[in-house]
C-alpha cells in the first residue's frame, strides 16, 4: 500500500472524479439484480456445504477488530459518509470461538460455517471479477475459496449487517450501506517479543522515503494507543524506542511520534496531518515532516491563501536521552 504524505490540491481535487470513476465502472461490471443479493450481506443464503466448525478449525478465541473500511462504495448507493461509517464501527470487537460468534456489545450466535469459490458465492463470473478488483483495490486477494459464517439456527441470527460474516485474505469483512467493512485479527502477543521483531528504517527520513510503497511496514503492538498499525520505527535513542505510526483512512490522514522507554509512552506527538476546507475533498491547512541525518525533525506548516498555500509555521526539534521533545534552530 503506497503511503502518501505529500498533499497537493490537484490530488484532493481529483478524489472525488476518482471515486465516481471506480463506481461507474463498477456498474459495467455488475448485472442489478445480482448486487441486490449481495448487498449489506443480508440476501446471500447459504444452503449448500454446510459444516458446523470443529474446534480445531480456529483457536478459543480469535478477536477482530476493526481495520478500514473500503475506499469506495461499491455502487454509489451509499446514504452515509465514510466517516459516519468509520465511527459506527470503530469500536466493534468480534470473537469466534469454537461455537460461537460474538459480536461485543451488540449480538451473540451460535454458528455454522461454509465454504465457496468466488463466483458461486457472488453468483457469476462477472460479479466475481467485479469484487475481486474491489478486493484488490483496498489490498485483498480473494482467492479460490470464501469462509461465510452464519447463524446455525435462522431464527437466532443476529441483524443486518451482521447475519453473514466473510473471511477474506485473513480478513473478517460485512457489507453495510454498499461499503466494504474490513476487521484485522487482534494479535495478542508479548510487547517486548513484537518490538524486538520491528525493522528499523535508517535517516535521513525524506518525504521520497515517506511516500514510498515498501517503507511501511505494518505493526502487531499496540503503541499509545493508536488503532492504526503502519510504522516506521526509527533508530533508537539512548535505549528509547522512537515509532511514527501512520494513519491512512482516506484523506483525514495522521503521523504521529511516538517514544517508548520500558515499553511506556514518554512522547506522543502529531507530525503530520491535515485540516479539511470547507468545501468536499479540499484542504484548508496542512502539515508535513521531514528528519534529517543528524536525528532533526522538520516540520512544515502551510495554510491556504487564495489558491494557494503559503507557509504558515516550521519547527525544528530532536529526541532528548529521556525520549522528550526538545525544540533546535
Amino acid at each position: 500500500m503506497k503511503r502518501i504524505l505529500s498533499i497537493t490540491i490537484l490530488t484532493l481535487l481529483f478524489a472525488s472524479c476518482k471515486e465516481n470513476t471506480n463506481a461507474d465502472n463498477g456498474k459495467e461490471l455488475i448485472d442489478n439484480s445480482n448486487l441486490e443479493l449481495v448487498k449489506d450481506s443480508s440476501n446471500q443464503v447459504v444452503k449448500e456445504n454446510k459444516e458446523e466448525v470443529l474446534s480445531e478449525d480456529i483457536t478459543s478465541a480469535n478477536s477482530w477488530i476493526f481495520y478500514k473500511i473500503s475506499e469506495n462504495s461499491i455502487s454509489e448507493t451509499q446514504k452515509k459518509t465514510k466517516n459516519e461509517v468509520i465511527n459506527q464501527f470503530k469500536n466493534i470487537k468480534i470473537e469466534i470461538n469454537d461455537k460461537n460468534v460474538v459480536i461485543k456489545n451488540v449480538c451473540t450466535f451460535e454458528f455454522y460455517k461454509s465454504t465457496m469459490s468466488p463466483v458461486k458465492y457472488y453468483q457469476s463470473t462477472k460479479n466475481a471479477k467485479f469484487y475481486e478488483s474491489i478486493f484488490l483495490e483496498n489490498g485483498l486477494k480473494i482467492g479460490k475459496e470464501i469462509s461465510i459464517y452464519q447463524s446455525l439456527y435462522p431464527e437466532k441470527a443476529c441483524q443486518i449487517p451482521w447475519i453473514e460474516l466473510l473471511i477474506i485474505d485473513n480478513t473478517l469483512v460485512i457489507v453495510y450501506d454498499d461499503y466494504l467493512v474490513f476487521f484485522k485479527k487482534e494479535n495478542k502477543v508479548n510487547q517486548n517479543d513484537c518490538f524486538s521483531n520491528t525493522k528499523i528504517t535508517s535517516l535521513p527520513i525524506t518525504k521520497s522515503i515517506i511516500d514510498g510503497n515498501n517503507v511501511w511496514n505494518e505493526l502487531d503492538c499496540n503503541v499509545a494507543n493508536l488503532k492504526t498499525r503502519d510504522y516506521l520505527r526509527l533508530p533508537d535513542v539512548n535505549g528509547i524506542r522512537v515509532f511514527i505510526i501512520g494513519n491512512f483512512n482516506f484523506d483525514d490522514f495522521t503521523y504521529t511520534l511516538v517514544t517508548l522507554k520500558n515499553n511506556k509512552v514518554i512522547t506522543k506527538k502529531d507530525i503530520g496531518f491535515t485540516k479539511e476546507g470547507d468545501e468536499l475533498n479540499t484542504v484548508s491547512e496542512f502539515t508535513q515532516f521531514e528528519i534529517n541525518k543528524d536525528y532533526v525533525f522538520s516540520l512544515n506548516t502551510k495554510t491556504k491563501n487564495g489558491e494557494d498555500f503559503k507557509t504558515l509555521k516550521t519547527e525544528k526539534f530532536k529526541i532528548d536521552d529521556n525520549g522528550l521533545i526538545v525544540g533546535v534552530k
